[in-house]
């Protein structure tokens, strides 16, 4: 049986995947910060463990481009540390991964279609901390991680 774990479903990426999730013959666990805190790595950890999830979409994220220029604390801890955990849970339990990322994590210099291999440059702290946890998710769990941007 395939258990996913939609994690930020009630942003407008995770509602549109709720909307969808019906087409599908799988079992899905919709999440927002209330049902699940993805910056405790523990409560990830007992979520997986309970529910015998099997994939993982992050559709979580700290938005607020520009007021996380003044929040980098709360903007590092959810694209960031969050995504840490969920990797690290992720390899823990060999089950895959899919972080939903943002082309900010460039500096928008480029005058055409950005690539995966293009040099990451973000401007502020919003890129900062998507990059910063790309970065984390590679280096935990390069086998069982997509990262979309």
């Amino acid at each position: 049986m395939t258990n996913i774990l939609v994690t930020g479903s009630n942003g407008q990426l995770g509602s549109e995947i709720k909307e969808l999730s019906s087409n599908y013959d799988r079992t899905f666990f919709f999440t927002d910060r209330s049902d699940l805190d993805i910056s405790n790595e523990v409560a990830i950890k007992e979520f997986v463990s309970l529910n015998n999830i099997t994939t993982i979409i992050n559709c979580a994220a700290y938005t607020a481009v520009d007021k996380a220029e003044s929040d980098e604390v709360n903007a590092d801890k959810i694209n960031h540390l969050a995504v840490k955990y969920l990797a690290k849970v992720a390899k823990e339990k060999n089950i895959q991964l899919i972080h939903v990322s943002t082309d900010y994590v460039f500096d928008g210099t480029n005058f055409q279609p950005y690539c995966e291999n293009d040099t990451t440059n973000p401007n502020g702290v919003y890129g900062k901390t998507k990059l910063d946890g790309e970065n984390a998710m590679i280096d935990i769990n390069p086998e069982n991680s997509i990262i979309v941007r």
